[in-house]
C-alpha cells in the first residue's frame, strides 16, 4: 500500500512539473556581454553619483604624509632616535631593526 502511495506521489509531482514547464514563458533574449557591462557601469556610476558626501568631507585623497605620527621634539630615544607619538598617546621610536619600540610612561 505504501509503495502505491509513493508511486502516485511521484507521478503527481512529475505531472505538475511538466505542466508547469509547458505554461512558463520563454526566456528573455540574452544580452550581449558588452551590453551587460555597459548597463553595470552605468548603474555603478549612478550609485556613486547619488552617494551623499558627509558634511565637512573633501574629495581629495589622503597622502602618506597624513598618516605619519607626530614627532615629539622634546624627547629622544636611548640612542638619539626621533620619538613619535602614537594615536592613543603612546611614545615610541623606530629601533635599528625598523620596529616600533614603545617608551615607558615614566621616561
Amino acid at each position: 500500500m505504501k509503495t502505491i502511495l509513493y508511486v502516485l506521489a511521484i507521478l503527481l509531482s512529475l505531472g505538475q512539473s511538466v505542466g508547469g514547464l509547458a505554461q512558463s514563458t520563454p526566456p528573455a533574449q540574452k544580452m550581449s556581454v558588452n551590453d551587460r557591462l555597459t548597463k553595470a557601469r552605468a548603474a555603478k556610476a549612478e550609485k556613486s553619483a547619488n552617494k551623499a558626501m558627509p558634511a565637512g568631507a573633501s574629495e581629495s585623497k589622503a597622502s602618506p604624509a597624513d598618516y605619519k605620527a607626530p614627532v615629539d621634539k622634546t624627547q629622544k630615544g636611548p640612542h638619539g632616535e626621533v620619538v613619535h607619538t602614537g594615536e592613543q598617546g603612546g611614545k615610541f621610536y623606530i629601533n635599528a631593526n625598523g620596529n616600533k619600540t614603545y617608551l615607558s610612561s615614566n621616561q
